[in-house]
């Protein structure tokens, strides 16, 4: 092989290897220091309706549904949804009304979606707080996203829009919790009081 061949090859390679690095959950996202669910180690979280700051057209419901998927996947104990709306009172959610140990509140501040259709992205500033129920206001965990999602590596894979839209949400979820501890199991604790 020559060394005009070898080069040639490896200039064809280059673009497989730059996708091929996996990139850190989470790198752009800020968030507080993990003290306070570290201490209080919340077991039972509810996750409050979206909270629709935009104004914006956005997929609340499938969102919502999304970070309570990616609370089970970082071993918290999610409430179901509709327990928690049965406990929603005027589209306001007080913490601690379903009992459980923390509250998980989203706030969507920002929401552009012109760049779905054709490069299959989003740019959206979102906030996640995770709040301690039984001593309302106090905030034991919040990380704020501000960025471009782009989903367009998935977007010949996924048949149908809800699929694709479906497939958003988990990662924006999963990007805005990816620096929520998750939570370690220990034998015999239950909710701290």
């Amino acid at each position: 092989m020559t060394r005009s061949t070898l080069a040639l090859a490896l200039l064809a390679l280059a673009p497989l290897a730059c996708h091929s690095v996996p990139r850190e959950p989470g790198l752009a996202v800020r968030s507080s220091d993990a003290t306070g669910v570290l201490e209080r180690a919340p077991i039972e979280v509810a996750v409050a309706p979206v909270v629709n700051a935009a104004g914006a057209n956005l997929p609340a419901a499938e969102l919502r549904a999304a970070f309570q998927r990616v609370l089970v996947e970082r071993r918290y104990s999610p409430l179901a949804l509709e327990y928690v709306d049965r406990r929603v009172v005027d589209a306001a959610y007080t913490p601690g009304a379903a009992e459980e140990s923390a509250t998980l509140q989203i706030v969507v501040e920002s929401w552009n979606a012109t760049l779905w259709e054709s490069h299959s992205a989003i740019v959206a500033r979102i906030t996640a707080r995770l709040v301690d129920a039984r001593r309302p206001g106090e905030i034991l965990w919040s990380a704020t996203a501000d960025q471009r999602f782009d989903f367009s590596e998935v977007r010949e894979h996924l048949a149908t829009e809800g699929a694709r839209i479906r497939h958003a949400c988990d990662r924006i979820a999963a990007e805005v919790l990816a620096r929520l501890p998750a939570r370690t199991a220990r034998p015999g604790r239950t909710t701290p009081g």
